[in-house]
């Protein structure tokens, strides 16, 4: 006779292996970025809402040309990223403890009560996650509004990536929306490619790999929504290098979202490495809500940190954005964009971690499966004579290399 579910041995331990594979399956942004390792938070078990973890960005240097290296030894600078734990996710689930005893047999509790739990944790995931992802991405291609998702369009997504520096050539993707996947695979149709990509573009409506980037398409992608800014907007102040925050001239109370892209006129990009010019602007994001005061917008939030000719490694202008200053803002006033992305997978990093465990719990268990941790504790409550469980997830997402992404808006 097959074992009930209440029989058991260590039942959220197993179930939680199950919902741990079953959220590495369900998702795909969070399936193709890094993972932070488990080294960075294995010697705590009691991780909570709010708690933070550093984790590190490698260091970039400059080649020296000469033999004699003394005016050329450089410090490590090793950036640090704070990844904030402030994604809980919680699936509580009542059960009597006539239907656990009769009814809930493993394999069939699996498939109609753990497998629809686990996938809208995995929707929430994506959702949050990939608005983090967005809202910090500042490399920003095409036309806001536009419904076209040619070849040029996905190359020059891809070009911004290369120029920001990344190295690898491979692990790229391109998260699309189900209509920009549709308007990408119906303008390349006609292209000479593989039999096996053109067979599989015909049977599943899926790009597959085009452009230099593995598409994928995804329902959960962030719509951004433009604040209420217009008009002139200006800089009302001189940065200084090393500037995480802009003063900006613009008119009455207008809005500006978290999230919004901007230029500033005669502030250039520059490579990462050689510090060249490449002969267009550098784009910024606003990272935090700010609303002018008698069109006066004080302590803007912005990404990334402003770096001048001085800053050495870290340089990523060609000159600090002067008085006066022109502001482009990218997209119309309160006007929503759906926010598709390019992205190579080191551009964000997740981590996922363990919880409590409980002592005196009729059981509980955790269990990780490719990054995605889950707990499971079951417990009695007398008064309604019903079992309770509940599936736990805690997690967060942080930009490493923002600059190795770019939004292509639609």
């Amino acid at each position: 006779m097959a074992n009930t579910f209440n029989t058991l041995k260590n039942a959220p331990g197993q179930i939680a292996k199950l919902a741990a594979a079953m959220l590495e399956d369900k998702v795909q942004f969070c399936k193709s970025i890094d993972k932070e390792p488990e080294s960075s938070f294995s010697m705590k078990s009691n991780y909570d809402t709010g708690d933070t973890i550093q984790i590190s960005k490698p260091a970039r240097f400059i080649p020296s040309s000469t033999a004699d290296i003394t005016s050329s030894i450089q410090d490590i600078t090793e950036e640090k990223v704070a990844l904030a734990l402030n994604l809980r996710q919680v699936v509580p689930i009542a059960l009597t403890s006539a239907e656990i005893a009769t009814d809930m047999e493993l394999k069939s509790w699996t498939s109609r009560v753990l497998d629809p739990a686990v996938s809208a944790i995995a929707q929430y995931i994506e959702n949050s996650f990939l608005q983090t992802a967005s809202q910090s991405t500042y490399n920003l291609v095409g036309t806001a509004g536009s419904t076209v998702f040619d070849t040029d369009t996905m190359l020059s997504a891809n070009q911004k990536i290369t120029e920001m520096g990344c190295p690898d050539f491979d692990n790229r993707f391109a998260l699309m929306s189900p209509a920009a996947n549709r308007s990408a695979v119906n303008a390349r149709k006609g292209l000479f490619q593989s039999s096996s990509e053109v067979a599989d573009q015909y049977k599943s409506g899926y790009m597959g790999t085009a452009d230099g980037l593995n598409y994928i398409s995804n329902n959960m992608l962030y719509r951004h929504a433009n604040g209420t800014a217009t008009g002139s907007i200006t800089v009302t102040t001189t940065s200084t290098t090393g500037a995480t925050t802009l003063a900006l001239t613009g008119t009455g109370a207008q809005v500006l979202k978290k999230g919004t892209v901007f230029t500033i006129a005669a502030v250039n990009a520059v490579h990462p490495i050689t510090k060249a010019d490449p002969g267009y602007l550098q784009q910024f994001v606003v990272t935090a809500d700010n609303t002018a005061s008698s069109g006066s917008y004080t302590g803007v939030a912005i990404s990334p940190t402003i770096y001048g000719s001085g800053s050495t490694s870290l340089q990523n202008v060609s000159a600090l954005p002067q008085s006066g200053a022109v502001v482009t803002l990218v997209g119309n006033a309160s006007t929503t964009y759906t926010q598709n992305i390019a992205y190579h997978k080191s551009a964000f990093r997740m981590a996922s971690v363990p919880l409590f465990l409980p002592e005196g719990t009729h059981e509980a268990g955790q269990a990780t499966s490719g990054g995605f941790t889950i707990r499971v504790i079951k417990d009695y409550t007398i008064l309604t004579d019903r079992l309770i469980m509940r599936l736990d997830f805690l997690g967060g997402i942080a930009p490493v290399r923002p600059e190795w992404a770019c939004r292509v808006t639609s």
